[in-house]
């Protein structure tokens, strides 16, 4: 490696990646939150009227999970993109076609206008956005993590990964605001558009900044070296690559679970126990806070201690504090009491999206240069292959925890915590200590 090009400061270079990702990334969430918070909003635009009121909920998931489905299919097209034309073009065709699927979601008809076909269309839009999503963080991350102090990847890894939680925080409090100052009538009448308008504005900073930028110089040097694959994307499903794959398939998996026990289930919680739908938006975003400020700690906390005793940690106690956790949440919504919202705000923003902070670190510290955007998007989006379909599987298990949660889903929630920690623990365990390996040199 031509150590000249790689500085261990944090350069104006390196700083402008990870404001860009981070831009980049907290759209990612910022966008899904509006499908999770506007839930029931949405239900009864483009759903028919008829419908209960818990089915209107889990079918409206789906266009949440329908978005999910979508990022395989685009860290797999981006990632190779990515790996082949480089990080920062690659970014800049993701942040236009996310830009124009928000635009098109805002001017998607009605149930109302053209009946079942507005929820299909609804659907499509969504998982295109999706396909654009993948290919942010495939190759967002390796730019990031790239460009950033071998010292501080850590730091850097939870600042671009707490973008996410700040993206739900953020959107939060917009769909709050938009629901205080017009009422659910209007935000059903015309408001949500406006709600997934404002999504441009961040996307505009994310691709001024880019404009300015290089390519990062591990990515320039391995493509001078000419040591660039054809098409890297096939590359990870070859031995000794495969391995490191399946091992991260496992660990993505389970920090799915983790974070979506949260984004898939805090609205239903929050008004399922009494909440406003205003009042369910804003102790969401609250917990989007924590949850951001839990992903930057814990990023931080991996450069000390070193990645995998920091993804253990946050396993073995995010298990023994998921039932706590939400059913403290529940009862504050039950009861209205500020002080156990605050507080179950606080746990199920910070036990379920602390270990996340690791993520893009770790997987770019698992994939070698010439397949790493294909590695760590594909990688990650593999942890959605199981955990996409949660919305489904709630249905079956709503029966099952009856007689624990009532009409709530509090304890569906903690127990997809609950199986997050195993999973992404164990998966941990068996993998190595990634801390200050050089990148360049990872085959």
């Amino acid at each position: 490696m031509d150590k000249s090009i790689y500085s261990q400061k944090w350069t104006r270079e390196a700083k402008e990646a990870l404001v860009s990702q981070f831009f980049g990334f907290m759209l990612d969430a910022y966008d899904l939150l509006f499908v999770t918070a506007m839930t029931t909003i949405l239900a009864g635009v483009l759903l028919p009227p008829h419908l209960s009121g818990i089915l209107k909920y889990y079918y409206t998931l789906f266009g949440y999970a329908f978005t999910l489905i979508g990022r395989p299919l685009g860290s797999a097209i981006f990632g190779n993109l990515g790996d082949r034309l480089g990080r920062r073009d690659t970014l800049l065709i993701t942040i236009t076609g996310f830009s124009i699927m928000s635009a098109l979601t805002a001017a998607l008809p009605t149930y109302a206008e053209i009946g079942i076909a507005a929820f299909i269309i609804f659907l499509v839009l969504r998982f295109v956005q999706g396909t654009f999503i993948g290919g942010e963080y495939a190759a967002g991350h390796p730019f990031a993590i790239e460009y950033a102090p071998t010292k501080w990847r850590g730091l850097a890894s939870g600042i671009a990964q707490g973008a996410f939680s700040w993206g739900v925080a953020l959107g939060g409090f917009v769909v709050a605001l938009f629901v205080d100052a017009l009422g659910i009538p209007a935000m059903k009448a015309y408001g949500w558009r406006y709600v997934f308008l404002t999504g441009l504005i961040p996307a505009a900073v994310a691709v001024i900044i880019r404009l300015t930028m290089k390519d990062s110089p591990i990515f320039v040097e391995a493509k001078q070296k000419n040591q660039l694959e054809r098409i890297p994307f096939f590359s990870i499903f070859k031995p000794p690559t495969l391995w490191t794959f399946l091992q991260v398939f496992v660990l993505m998996t389970g920090l799915f679970f983790s974070s979506y026990s949260l984004f898939d289930y805090a609205t239903g919680i929050l008004t399922g126990a009494g909440l406003s739908e205003g009042a369910a938006s804003y102790y969401y975003a609250i917990s989007g806070v924590f949850a951001a400020i839990a992903a930057t700690l814990w990023g931080l906390s991996a450069d000390f201690m070193g990645r995998k005793k920091a993804f253990l940690i946050s396993a073995i106690v995010s298990v023994i504090m998921a039932v706590p956790s939400f059913y403290i949440w529940y009862l504050g919504a039950a009861t209205h009491s500020s002080g156990l919202l605050y507080l179950g705000s606080l746990f199920a923003g910070w036990f379920t999206q602390w270990p996340w902070g690791l993520v893009p670190v770790y997987l770019s510290e698992r994939f070698g240069t010439a397949r790493r955007a294909s590695g760590v998007g594909f990688g990650y989006s593999s942890g959605l292959f199981i955990t996409a379909w949660m919305p489904l599987y709630s249905i079956p298990l709503y029966s099952v925890f009856k007689p624990i949660e009532g009409s709530n889903i509090w304890f569906t929630a903690a127990f997809f915590l609950i199986l997050a920690g195993i999973l992404y623990g164990i998966a941990a365990a068996i993998g190595p200590e990634t801390k200050g390996i050089d990148l360049s040199q990872i085959k």
